[in-house]
């Protein structure tokens, strides 16, 4: 039998989460800024999804990070480890962080993707979000526009 449990995202989940921005083409933000955005910023909150079967002890399988803003939820990176795609592991990310906005107030969820990522584009369609408007070169290595997509939550 399979689980998938959520938690809050801590300093100690760091390295699987820097593995899984590497296999996801997410780019690192460095240690020492996940570190201050967890420790010493309330407005920010993560949380990581963990997958267990028989005989293993867990398995880190995806994270999400936001922040909120006044009454806006911001989900700054949303990540699944490429073997537990397509399992409802992203869709309980996002949940739970819905679920965190509306607790802080927030009524609308923002975040940017890469114009190119078609995949992340279907999966937040799926998520009712709508194409609020373009960020031109906001991504480098490469360089690249993001669409900048929203929601009601």
């Amino acid at each position: 039998m399979i689980t998938t449990r959520l938690s809050e995202l801590t300093a100690e989940d760091l390295p699987a989460l820097e593995k899984i921005e590497k296999a996801t083409g997410l780019t690192f933000w460095g240690r020492e800024n996940y570190l201050r955005f967890l420790r010493e910023f309330p407005e920010y909150f993560g949380n990581k999804a963990v997958v267990y079967s028989e005989g293993n002890h867990g398995c880190f399988a995806g994270f999400v990070l936001a922040r909120t803003i006044f009454e806006n939820l911001e989900i700054l990176k949303l990540g699944v480890s490429p073997e537990y795609r397509r399992q409802g592991i992203g869709t309980l990310l996002m949940k739970a962080a819905y679920s965190e906005g509306i607790r802080r107030g927030c009524r609308r969820c923002f975040l940017e993707v890469r114009k190119s990522n078609s995949a992340a584009i279907r999966f937040y369609f799926f998520h009712r979000f709508t194409i609020a408007g373009v960020r031109r070169d906001y991504y480098t290595d490469p360089q690249e526009d993001a669409l900048v997509m929203e929601r009601d939550i």
